[in-house]
Formats: C-alpha cells, sequence, structure tokens
C-alpha cells in the first residue's frame, strides 16, 4: 500500500463513521487527495471540527481494552490521544 492509499483508506473509514452517524452539523471534510479533487478549488476552506476522529478514536480504544491489548505508553489509557513527551 503507498502512502496515498493509506490515506485514501483512512479517510474512507472517518467517512464510514460520518455517514452512518448522520449529524452533518459538525464538519468532517475528507482530507485524502480523492476528497479534494471531487470537490475542486471552489469547494472553499478545509473545515473539520474532529468530532468524528475523536468518535474513531474512542472506537479503536474501546475495540483495543475489549480485546485485552494493553494501551501503549505513549498514548493516554483514558482517552487515547498521544502524549507528549
Amino acid at each position: 500500500m503507498t502512502r496515498e492509499e493509506a490515506i485514501k483508506d483512512a479517510c474512507s473509514i472517518v467517512a464510514l463513521a460520518y455517514r452512518s452517524i448522520g449529524d452533518y452539523s459538525h464538519a468532517s471534510d475528507g482530507f485524502c487527495q480523492t476528497c479534494q479533487d471531487q470537490h475542486g478549488p471552489g469547494w472553499g476552506p478545509y473545515q473539520n471540527q474532529g468530532r468524528v476522529l475523536e468518535y474513531v478514536r474512542l472506537a479503536v480504544l474501546t475495540a483495543l481494552k475489549r480485546d485485552g491489548i494493553t494501551i501503549h505508553r505513549g498514548f493516554d489509557p483514558a482517552t487515547g490521544k498521544e502524549l507528549t513527551p
């Protein structure tokens, strides 16, 4: 998988959550090249309030805990957010 393919796949996972939740009152613009190409230059400035990203982060955190996987020491085990040194 190339870098662009990985970014497109991650963007698609976020889109799965965003469209399934269906709450379009919070901006969640895609971040892959395909999203940028689909909407073109007149789309406006990039907007992403992070609500869906947070949903995906918590889903991953929940799955890791459910599967008995220890959260890496570089991340807050309660929030899943990366810790800064």
